[in-house]
């Protein structure tokens, strides 16, 4: 399996911050953009464990940033669900703008337990 693309503990509600860039690592511009991120346990899993849309669901807890970074704020309430939320989860970000361009990009993100 791939390394994380990020370490999280459970319960943390600090926002984590990813850059969208293209395949020459150039940043995406997201200025006009929809970006739809899904927590997911796995990667052909259908059911969310929690969404962030910029453009719906949650969109107070997504910003867009210039330099193509998206920033994901967890609440305590995304955590609530999670009996079991440790281990390996798959953030997928699907990213559209108005002329119908879209990217698909999934994450990994590793859950550790959290130190009481």
């Amino acid at each position: 399996m791939a390394s994380p693309d990020l370490i999280v503990k459970v319960g943390d509600t600090q926002a984590w911050t990813l850059v969208a860039s293209d395949m020459t690592s150039g940043t995406i511009t997201l200025s006009d953009a929809r970006v739809t991120f899904r927590l997911r346990r796995h990667e052909w899993h259908t059911d969310n464990l929690f969404v962030r849309d910029s453009g719906g669901t949650d969109s107070d807890y997504i910003s867009l940033a210039a330099g193509g970074a998206v920033t994901i704020t967890p609440t305590a309430a995304d955590w609530a669900d999670l009996s079991d939320a440790t281990g390996i989860f798959v953030g997928e970000f699907e990213i559209s703008d108005s002329s119908g361009y879209m990217l698909s990009k999934d994450v990994f993100i590793r859950v550790d337990e959290a130190i009481f």
